[in-house]
């Protein structure tokens, strides 16, 4: 077995917790995933919240046991994207 180790000389962070994954590039901003679960799909969130209060963009993908659908919005500075799989289509929303 070969194990890799890749080194980032930059002021990146990278952090996981709970189903969360996280990253932030201070240029670029902060980037969240979350994986939601639901009685019948999967749902995994994209978020990007950008530095200096631009709008947060959000990137969703439901997971159903014979089909997968994405979606894509936006919301107000500083919300947290909201995915839910529970209806057809499935739709982004805000907190």
């Amino acid at each position: 077995m070969i194990l890799a180790v890749l080194q980032i000389d930059s002021p990146a962070v990278a952090e996981q917790a709970g189903g969360r994954i996280s990253a932030e590039q201070p240029d670029i901003g902060r980037v969240e995933t979350r994986i939601e679960k639901y009685d019948q799909a999967l749902g995994v969130v994209i978020q990007l919240t950008r530095p200096l209060g631009a709008e947060t963009e959000c990137h969703g993908i439901c997971y159903f046991p014979s089909s997968t659908q994405p979606t894509s919005w936006r919301c107000a500075p500083q919300q947290r994207c909201d995915l839910h799989c529970t209806v057809s289509p499935p739709v982004g929303g805000c907190e």
